[in-house]
């Protein structure tokens, strides 16, 4: 049976241009990420041209990005707007920024490995959808008392800041 941290699937680890290593979780919060930004699951994973006549280096710093946030370390910095119908839509790319020293995760990939980044982000994506609920999740455990569960909506104007370790420092203003 699959516990704890195998339910965030891990699945590959990349190796970053400062010789450090990350480890691909694709969680709820690194799908929805993605799927805010592509529109669905099925967008993500068409996300890489490999025809060679599309993109494929934008995707995948998307895609790896999603899966270093959290214990990767890493936190999505990204623009949202809302659209008249009330469907919030993320504007462009997302920015993944490394909590430690701010480093742009797009600034430690390198080209040359992108095959490695791809096999990476394919087994780690792959594990997520089947731990998330596709082919193979545990069943839930029951509870025989459990009443109604009661759920809380933020609404539509609510905010969310990337969380931020203790340690950083702002940098000022200029005033």
């Amino acid at each position: 049976m699959t516990q704890g941290l195998d339910l965030l699937a891990s699945g590959g680890t990349i190796t970053l241009t400062d010789g450090t290593t990350v480890g691909l979780r694709y969680s709820m919060r690194a799908i929805a990420l993605l799927e805010a930004r592509y529109g669905s699951v099925a967008n993500v994973q068409n996300a890489i041209d490999t025809t060679g006549k599309g993109a494929a280096y934008g995707p995948i710093v998307q895609l790896v990005g999603a899966g270093c946030v959290g214990p990767g370390g890493f936190e999505p910095h990204y623009r949202e707007h809302q659209t008249v119908d009330g469907e919030r839509k993320i504007s462009g790319d997302i920015v993944y920024r490394r909590r430690t020293d701010g480093v742009d995760l797009a600034d430690l990939l390198h080209p040359g490995r992108l095959q490695e980044y791809v096999q990476a982000w394919e087994a780690a994506f792959t594990k997520a959808l089947e731990s998330l609920g596709n082919d193979g999740t545990p069943e839930p455990q029951e509870t025989p008392d459990a009443g109604p569960m009661e759920t809380v909506s933020p609404g539509l104007s609510s905010t969310t800041s990337p969380s931020v370790p203790s340690t950083f420092l702002q940098t000022p203003s200029g005033t």
